[in-house]
């Protein structure tokens, strides 16, 4: 099944603008759009507070396509995002960002995804900085950029940063800073640890839609409404 999901009450873009970039991406590629949901939750809400995703993600069987808008459909927020995609990859379910012209499924390298949540991280810090008075985008550019995946991977080799700072030949302080505001040993941690699931072939493995701490949780409230 193909559903296209939107997210009411935010201040980004309207529903019907949404689905109106959904449906046209739809017919650009062939796709046909069985079911619409709108998440009306409020935005102050966690992922995990909202019935809407949570009865979305229960619903879905093997191989069933989610179309959205863009990530932040599902949620802003980084660590909210995460989940999603444990969940997609437990259940090989294709979801497709429109805006981006991507699509996230068990099949994409795990490089792409960490990518991904780091640029939702970088935007985050941005829109922050913004609000308290910086000039927008005023964070999202350093003239360390060029060696991001350079420093992640001495990361994960353990270096210092120190030592990173003496192979690159560039400041300490600044250095430890970048990796600071960017969250790299977090973003360097990730990868290892999803690489080295890859190798043992279990970052993949589809276990029961119990296994979702997601759809646990859905379960758990409709089971307290029932007993309710």
């Amino acid at each position: 099944m193909v559903i296209a999901f939107l997210r009411g009450r935010n201040k980004l873009l309207s529903t019907s603008s949404q689905q109106e970039f959904i449906i046209d991406y739809a017919k650009k590629h062939g796709i046909a759009i069985k079911m619409t949901e709108i998440d009306n939750d409020l935005s102050s809400k966690t992922l995990e507070n909202r019935k809407t995703p949570l009865h979305l993600l229960d619903s879905l069987k093997l191989g069933d396509t989610i179309l959205i808008y863009d990530l932040w459909v599902f949620s802003p927020k980084v660590g909210e995002l995460a989940k999603v995609f444990d969940c997609i990859l437990r259940h090989d379910i294709n979801v497709h960002v429109c805006k981006q012209k991507i699509i996230i499924n068990s099949k994409m390298p795990s490089g792409v995804l960490i990518n991904l949540l780091s640029q939702q991280r970088e935007k985050n810090l941005v829109d922050k900085n913004s609000s308290m008075g910086r000039p927008k985008g005023s964070f999202s550019k350093s003239k360390f950029d060029k060696y991001k995946s350079q420093i992640v991977t001495m990361i994960q080799e353990e270096l210092s940063v120190s030592e990173i700072a003496k192979r690159l030949k560039i400041s300490r302080s600044s250095l430890k800073d970048y990796i600071n505001s960017r969250s790299l040993k977090e973003i360097a941690l990730s990868k290892e640890n999803q690489e080295q699931t890859q190798e043992t072939e279990q970052l993949f493995v589809l276990p029961s839609p119990d296994e979702c701490p997601l759809i646990e949780k859905n379960k758990k409230i409709r089971k307290d409404i029932q007993n309710g």
